[in-house]
């Protein structure tokens, strides 16, 4: 059932003018109902997951940050700035990490049947110690959008594959990204110790 966005507010322990500004900014999608905006419980929960302070990275930022979390090593970025940004990651929380990378590059989607989701069952599940059945699948693609139309999958903001903009040298930290700010609880917590050993690797 949807929440208003004062609901979510009040939920979230911040301020319903806040709630707003981050659907008009694409951070989370609200319906508009009259004056309402409306949010899905998932678009709640991304909230309260994907929380962080300070500016998101740039496009350069967010390429090296992954490269280093997948690889260890990046191009995108030399010298000084390279050692910023691993120091960043050794810092963050991963609620603030996957705020930053996930940025308007996740959206949710809609399978049309079971079997159609069963396509996208994330690949790192068994690293992460969780089984395939039933879950949140995960789509990555270079262009998220075009794979995700070509797969028939409808935009539903409480949906149950996320579809995520990056490349395949990339997936397996995307999709542990996916899982822990839209999954459920055990997908969510076994994502967030996953992530959390990777960083402490960088």
């Amino acid at each position: 059932m949807h929440v208003s966005a004062t609901e979510a507010a009040r939920e979230l322990g911040v301020s319903a003018r806040q709630v707003r500004r981050n659907a008009a900014n694409g951070l989370v999608v609200a319906t508009r109902y009259g004056n309402a905006q409306l949010l899905s419980p998932r678009q709640v929960l991304l909230m309260s997951r994907t929380a962080h302070r300070g500016r998101n990275w740039t496009e350069t930022g967010r390429q090296a940050a992954l490269d280093l979390l997948a690889n260890g090593t990046t191009e995108a970025v030399t010298g000084s700035e390279r050692s910023r940004i691993k120091k960043r990651i050794r810092g963050a929380e991963v609620s603030a990490l996957a705020g930053r990378i996930l940025h308007g590059h996740a959206s949710l989607r809609r399978a049309a049947s079971i079997e159609a989701k069963r396509r996208f069952t994330p690949g790192i599940l068994g690293e992460l110690g969780l089984s395939s059945g039933g879950g949140l699948g995960v789509l990555v693609a270079e262009n998220a959008t075009i794979a995700a139309r070509r797969a028939r999958l409808a935009p539903d903001d409480s949906g149950d594959i996320v579809v995520v903009e990056g490349s395949e040298t990339h997936q397996r930290i995307l999709e542990a990204l996916a899982l822990y700010a839209y999954g459920d609880t055990r997908e969510s917590a076994a994502a967030a110790r996953w992530i959390a050993e990777i960083q402490a690797t960088v």
